[in-house]
């Protein structure tokens, strides 16, 4: 039996698969989260590396599915479930004015962004969200 899955992942990245938009975040980032975490009680998850689709619905799903089933994450816990070879980090951020749990990777060489010695573009998880977006200047006309 399939356990369902009731709740969504929202994904807004740097570039749109099918159109190539740029959607305005940072190379290699995104903004992957989950909605309906609070019907558990629970905080929302997030995902800011721009990695594929299928592993951030993975990572998401893992998580979300484990809260379903009655675990409770906390901030600044170790997850030793997502990967084989190191545990990511829960960390608690702001989304949308709401808090949320970032699933935080470390880099090839298990280093985390607090780290000085941490890869580019693992280093920026340690950011809010609103920090992760280009800022595009606009241009505003003043008329006399």
């Amino acid at each position: 039996m399939q356990t369902a899955i009731d709740w969504r992942i929202h994904l807004c990245g740097h570039e749109c698969w099918e159109s190539r938009r740029e959607t305005g975040f940072l190379p290699y980032l995104c903004n992957a989260h989950t909605h309906g975490m609070e019907k558990y009680h629970h905080p929302d998850f997030q995902v800011v590396l721009n990695l594929s689709i299928p592993e951030i619905c993975r990572i998401l799903n893992t998580l979300s599915l484990m809260v379903k089933r009655g675990y409770r994450f906390h901030d600044g816990e170790l997850v030793y479930s997502i990967y084989e070879d190191c545990p990511v980090r829960l960390s608690e951020f702001t989304e949308s004015g709401r808090k949320v749990l970032r699933v935080v990777i470390p880099d090839r060489y298990n280093q985390y962004p607090e780290n000085p010695e941490c890869d580019h573009p693992y280093w920026f998880q340690q950011f809010e969200t609103e920090k992760l977006y280009v800022r595009k200047k606009v241009r505003q006309w003043n008329h006399i």
